[in-house]
């Protein structure tokens, strides 16, 4: 076999669809990849994502001001021309947006902390941290558009429930936590609470239809966690 042809000079090289294929998947690979490490929860991002991104947006802003070398050069014209010397070049000035981006981002980590903040009070990270249900739930069942729980008595009375329920909420919107399998955490969830000497009715719905068998079996997880901490209990 004789050795490979060289293009003759001045041959130009076609680029087929499968290269601009390839190379176009690569680039949107580059620019999703920083992405894909904050996708958000069932409710939205949480407050430590908003600041990650904010710090990138910050970050990437930055770079922009110092591209391209604006500098004059040694005779006096701009040193990106020089370097660019026969040929035009353009550029668009992003910074300004990716620095409105990085604020919308601190705005809304700060709005979820002031939420943490107004549920959660003075209660110890001890109570925050775990859900109510986990703590007090003894058995349940579906309902016709959601679920009901029974809590004991312990966990009364109803408005002290309520707003504990409202902190754990609130707290699992600060970052990542292990509370994945947790109903308080779906959207457009809509509780009630009322009780007695005897334990208290618990009743989660949600707004979105879709989402009843996954408000089911989040509520099952948390009855079977109750059990397992019940049994391991001194």
């Amino acid at each position: 076999m004789g050795a490979p042809r060289r293009p003759d000079p001045g041959m130009s090289l076609a680029w087929g669809p499968d290269m601009y294929r390839s190379i176009l998947l690569g680039l949107v690979t580059a620019c999703a990849a920083p992405i894909a490490n904050e996708k958000p929860g069932p409710r939205g991002l949480h407050a430590d994502q908003h600041l990650s991104i904010a710090s990138r947006e910050a970050g990437r802003a930055e770079e922009l001001t110092s591209w391209p070398d604006t500098r004059p050069g040694p005779d006096g014209t701009n040193m990106n021309q020089q370097r660019a010397a026969g040929t035009w070049f353009g550029t668009w000035d992003t910074a300004t947006e990716h620095r409105r981006l990085a604020q919308v981002h601190r705005s809304a980590a700060a709005q979820l902390e002031a939420e943490y903040e107004q549920a959660c009070g003075e209660l110890t990270g001890d109570v925050i941290s775990v859900s109510p249900l986990q703590r007090y739930a003894v058995g349940g069942s579906p309902t016709a558009d959601g679920t009901l729980v029974l809590l004991s008595a312990e966990a009364g009375p109803p408005d002290r429930l309520l707003a504990a329920m409202r902190c754990h909420r609130a707290w699992m919107m600060l970052g990542r936590t292990d509370m994945d399998d947790c109903p308080l955490d779906l959207p457009g969830l809509h509780v009630s609470a009322r009780g007695d000497a005897n334990g208290i009715e618990f009743t989660m719905t949600v707004s979105d239809p879709s989402l009843v068998p996954e408000l089911r079996r989040r509520a099952a997880h948390e009855l079977e966690a109750a059990q397992r901490q019940r049994i391991s209990s001194p």
